[in-house]
């Protein structure tokens, strides 16, 4: 069966100040990597709430719900989007959040959501860990994907990761995933960019899968210790973002 194409983006991007106004944020980049042919998208991690425990739950539904889940729906795009939530599956609120992506397809349906499987020693502080019998695949725009977000992907090992490797990337591969939309919020600290980089490379391998990064500026006078790119299912970088600064790109891959 022949190989399909699918144009995919990422967005390197900054929280604004306030929700509503990274929402606008978001949907600006959308509309310029939609008018290059993205059909599917990716954001950084946290980037709608920003990454912490005390952003306000009705600030961050209104924005989803009124500006963009519209906004996807205008441009028929799909979108993984970077958002803390503190709703459980049914709806409950809870005392801690997740550490979420919010996937929203062309139509502006929520199509599914993944919850951080591994979340590092500090992040449990104040998020709630997602439960890794609930990760699954998305099929959207004809396309099968999964999510991965931070840790999840490469757990770090040391002090960061506090819980066991999972291996997500190859489980999603294992579940039939062609790619894996990868949300970062890794900082600025330098001496992680060999051991991100080669991770993201070596999983994308044993999983089989393509791998489309987006990560979150914190300084934007300091270069990122992750790259926002693409690597092929044989480890060879497609493209790599530079590292300071908000940045996107918008590539044509075969699956």
């Amino acid at each position: 069966m022949p190989n399909r194409r699918f144009v995919v983006a990422g967005l390197q991007m900054a929280t604004r100040r306030t929700i509503a106004e990274t929402a606008e944020a978001v949907v600006r980049m959308v509309a310029k990597v939609a008018a290059k042919g993205a059909t599917h998208i990716v954001t950084p991690e946290m980037l709608l709430t920003g990454y912490h425990g005390h952003f306000s739950q009705s600030q961050r539904d209104e924005a989803i719900e009124n500006i963009i889940r519209p906004a996807c729906r205008k441009y028929g795009v799909t979108l993984s989007l970077g958002a803390g939530n503190f709703r459980n599956a049914a709806g409950k609120l809870m005392k801690k959040p997740y550490i979420q992506t919010v996937v929203i397809g062309p139509e502006g349906e929520i199509v599914g959501v993944h919850n951080k499987t591994v979340p590092t020693g500090g992040d449990l502080k104040w998020c709630v860990r997602g439960d890794p019998k609930d990760v699954s695949v998305c099929v959207s725009g004809g396309l099968k994907f999964g999510n991965t977000i931070c840790n999840d992907f490469w757990v770090t090992p040391g002090g960061c990761t506090t819980l066991p490797d999972i291996n997500l990337p190859v489980l999603l591969g294992k579940m039939g995933a062609k790619v894996i939309f990868h949300s970062i919020a890794s900082g600025n600290i330098k001496g992680y960019l060999d051991f991100h980089t080669t991770r993201m490379e070596e999983r994308a391998i044993r999983a089989e899968v393509w791998v489309v990064s987006a990560n979150h500026v914190e300084n934007p006078k300091l270069p990122l210790n992750a790259p926002s790119g693409i690597v092929g299912p044989d480890g060879v970088w497609r493209y790599k973002a530079p590292l300071k600064g908000e940045q996107f790109y918008v590539k044509t891959i075969e699956v």
